[in-house]
């Protein structure tokens, strides 16, 4: 009986311990799409960053901090956004911590 229960237990941590990290796998790959798809708009708007920028918040909201900037012929967008946790923190250590990431996207002009 022992036993049982302590591969369940054993079961069970390592199910969430999976599901922990495949969320944050998930809102990493979204919000990394998302800040992507923004610097594109602004490249393909010709500097409407207010706009992209207000798109990019209706769909994450306010805890991810992004700033996008139109730089010469690029438009570079920095976000960074510390992790969330499923379960409370035993310490300090954490599975992604903090998602930091710059992109950069050239502004093409359109042949004729």
């Amino acid at each position: 009986m022992f036993s049982m229960a302590m591969g369940l237990l054993f079961f069970f941590g390592f199910l969430v311990f999976a599901v922990n990290i495949l969320y944050n796998l998930y809102a990493t790959s979204v919000i990394s799409s998302l800040a992507l798809d923004a610097a594109h708009d602004v490249a393909q708007r010709n500097g409407s960053a207010a706009i992209a920028e207000a798109e990019f918040r209706e769909h994450v909201g306010p805890e991810v901090d992004f700033s996008i900037a139109v730089r010469g012929d690029t438009v570079q967008v920095d976000i960074s956004w510390e992790t969330r946790a499923l379960l409370p923190q035993l310490s300090n250590a954490r599975a992604f911590g903090v998602l930091d990431r710059s992109f950069e996207v050239r502004i093409e002009e359109q042949q004729q």
